[in-house]
Parts: C-alpha cells; structure tokens; sequence
C-alpha cells in the first residue's frame, strides 16, 4: 500500500465485502450498480445528557453497508434499535400515497 487513499480504500473494501441482504451473496467489486449506505452508530449510551452537562461529545462509530443493483431496486436499509435491517420497497405504497 503506498498513499493514505490506498489505506482507506482497503478499509472500505474491507467493511462491505458483500450485498447487506443475509439473502445474498454477491460479493462487493465495484461501485457501478447498487447503493452505498452510511451508518453512524452512537457508542454513548446517553448522547443528549452527554452535551447538556458539558461532558465531551459522545464518539460516533461510522459502517458503510452495501446492496447490490438487483437488490436495491426492491430493498433499502434502516437502522432500528442499533442494527441495520433490509426492508422491502413497497412501490405501490408510494403510488397510492402520491394519488
């Protein structure tokens, strides 16, 4: 590895192997299809009480997650109760909300 972009690149690479869906297994190659997802976790339990008494900020633990083209077109991800979970893409709930 020669330069710092090369280190973040493996780091990367490293984080997202494969497509977020447990269902799949299409390993991570390149980004030319599928959506890239940001994450932060909080490793504070109590972030609001943290800033209000002056303590310092609570640190922020950042994962980035990956679905592949087949997959992001019917699925998306969200993070409930500190974990990350595929959900299906309804597009007729949008349609019918859009009428």
């Amino acid at each position: 590895m020669g330069g710092s972009g090369d280190l973040s690149r493996a780091v990367l690479v490293a984080m997202v192997a494969k497509c977020a869906n447990p269902a799949c297994a299409v390993p991570f190659l390149y980004m030319r299809e599928g959506k890239l997802f940001r994450m932060e976790f909080d490793l504070a339990p109590d972030l609001l009480k943290a800033e209000l008494d002056g303590s310092p900020k609570a640190v922020r633990k950042v994962e980035h997650f990956w679905l592949c083209g087949p997959c992001s077109a019917s699925l998306t991800l969200v993070m409930s109760g500190g974990r990350v979970t595929t959900v299906s893409i309804e597009p007729e709930t949008f349609e019918r909300a859009a009428s």
